[in-house]
């Protein structure tokens, strides 16, 4: 891969929360558990990783060659194909004309 562009790291779906009595669990963005009890938080930083693995390969989210520039950039998904540097540019943010010089008649 040429060049990864990696945007700041977002919020992840799943989070580990400590529960009085129970010990951590992992729970998703919505609050539901979605593993353990168990007294040990790297064992529950080992599922949230692999839950979010699975969420990423689902929403095929991961490196992707950007449709303008062909660099390799971290997709947010399928709809995401240019690099953020390109779609800075074809919004119209960045973009920098070129000067073209009024011709002259005569």
């Amino acid at each position: 891969m040429s060049n990864i562009n990696t945007p700041k790291k977002r919020g992840g779906l799943f989070d580990i929360r400590h529960v009085a009595g129970l010990g951590y669990v992992v729970v998703d963005d919505l609050g539901a558990r979605r593993g353990g009890p168990s007294p040990f938080k790297r064992q529950m930083a080992t599922l949230r990783d692999q839950l979010e693995a699975e969420a990423d390969k689902a929403a095929k989210r991961g490196p992707r060659p950007c449709l303008r520039c062909a660099n390799d950039f971290h997709s947010e998904g399928i709809h995401n194909r240019l690099c953020p540097h390109c779609r800075n540019i074809s919004s119209g943010e960045q973009s920098v004309r070129p000067s073209i010089p009024a011709r002259k008649f005569g």
